[in-house]
Protein backbone atom coordinates (compact mmCIF):
# COMPACT_ATOMS: atom_id res chain seq x y z
CA UNK A 1 0.00 0.00 0.00
CA UNK A 2 1.47 3.38 -0.80
CA UNK A 3 1.69 6.17 1.62
CA UNK A 4 -1.39 8.60 1.87
CA UNK A 5 -0.69 12.71 2.58
CA UNK A 6 -3.48 14.41 4.65
CA UNK A 7 -3.80 18.05 5.35
CA UNK A 8 -4.98 18.47 9.00
CA UNK A 9 -6.94 21.01 10.75
CA UNK A 10 -8.04 21.45 14.38
CA UNK A 11 -9.96 22.91 16.33
CA UNK A 12 -11.63 23.27 19.75
CA UNK A 13 -14.94 23.08 20.17
CA UNK A 14 -15.35 22.72 24.06
CA UNK A 15 -12.79 22.70 27.01
CA UNK A 16 -12.42 19.40 26.73
CA UNK A 17 -12.42 18.15 23.18
CA UNK A 18 -10.10 18.71 20.55
CA UNK A 19 -11.63 18.19 16.71
CA UNK A 20 -9.53 17.01 13.48
CA UNK A 21 -10.56 17.16 10.31
CA UNK A 22 -8.84 16.53 6.96
CA UNK A 23 -9.20 19.17 4.83
CA UNK A 24 -9.46 16.98 1.46
CA UNK A 25 -11.23 14.61 2.40
CA UNK A 26 -14.52 13.54 4.98
CA UNK A 27 -12.01 12.32 7.60
CA UNK A 28 -13.04 13.95 11.35
CA UNK A 29 -11.65 12.68 14.37
CA UNK A 30 -12.84 13.89 17.75
CA UNK A 31 -10.56 13.34 20.89
CA UNK A 32 -12.66 14.08 24.24
CA UNK A 33 -10.59 14.17 27.66
CA UNK A 34 -11.90 14.14 31.22
CA UNK A 35 -10.67 13.71 34.43
CA UNK A 36 -11.05 9.73 35.56
CA UNK A 37 -9.66 10.41 39.35
CA UNK A 38 -5.84 10.76 39.26
CA UNK A 39 -6.36 10.00 35.73
CA UNK A 40 -8.22 11.23 32.75
CA UNK A 41 -10.27 9.35 30.37
CA UNK A 42 -9.82 9.86 26.59
CA UNK A 43 -12.47 8.83 23.87
CA UNK A 44 -11.62 8.65 20.07
CA UNK A 45 -13.75 9.15 17.50
CA UNK A 46 -13.44 8.74 13.63
CA UNK A 47 -15.92 9.41 11.26
CA UNK A 48 -14.87 8.78 7.24
CA UNK A 49 -16.96 7.97 3.84
CA UNK A 50 -14.52 6.23 1.79
CA UNK A 51 -14.51 6.12 -1.53
CA UNK A 52 -16.87 3.94 -3.91
CA UNK A 53 -16.55 0.73 -6.28
CA UNK A 54 -12.88 -1.75 -5.50
CA UNK A 55 -11.03 1.32 -3.99
CA UNK A 56 -13.58 2.23 -1.86
CA UNK A 57 -13.89 -1.71 -1.02
CA UNK A 58 -10.28 -2.22 0.22
CA UNK A 59 -10.05 1.18 1.79
CA UNK A 60 -13.40 -0.24 4.14
CA UNK A 61 -11.85 -3.36 4.90
CA UNK A 62 -8.02 -2.06 6.18
CA UNK A 63 -8.67 1.52 7.17
CA UNK A 64 -10.30 1.05 10.32
CA UNK A 65 -7.44 -1.35 11.48
CA UNK A 66 -4.94 1.27 10.75
CA UNK A 67 -6.54 4.06 12.02
CA UNK A 68 -7.30 2.53 15.05
CA UNK A 69 -3.06 1.29 14.73
CA UNK A 70 -2.43 5.11 14.54
CA UNK A 71 -5.07 5.93 17.73
CA UNK A 72 -3.13 3.44 19.96
CA UNK A 73 0.23 4.40 19.33
CA UNK A 74 -0.67 8.13 19.85
CA UNK A 75 -2.57 6.98 23.17
CA UNK A 76 0.22 5.34 24.29
CA UNK A 77 2.74 8.03 23.75
CA UNK A 78 0.80 10.52 25.54
CA UNK A 79 0.49 8.10 28.44
CA UNK A 80 4.68 7.81 28.28
CA UNK A 81 4.56 11.84 28.27
CA UNK A 82 2.34 11.44 31.22
CA UNK A 83 3.92 9.34 33.42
Amino acid sequence: MGQVTFRMEVGEPAADTLVEWDTESSLVTTWTVRPAGHAAAVRVTTRWQGASGIGGFFERRFAPAGLRRIHDGTLARLADALR
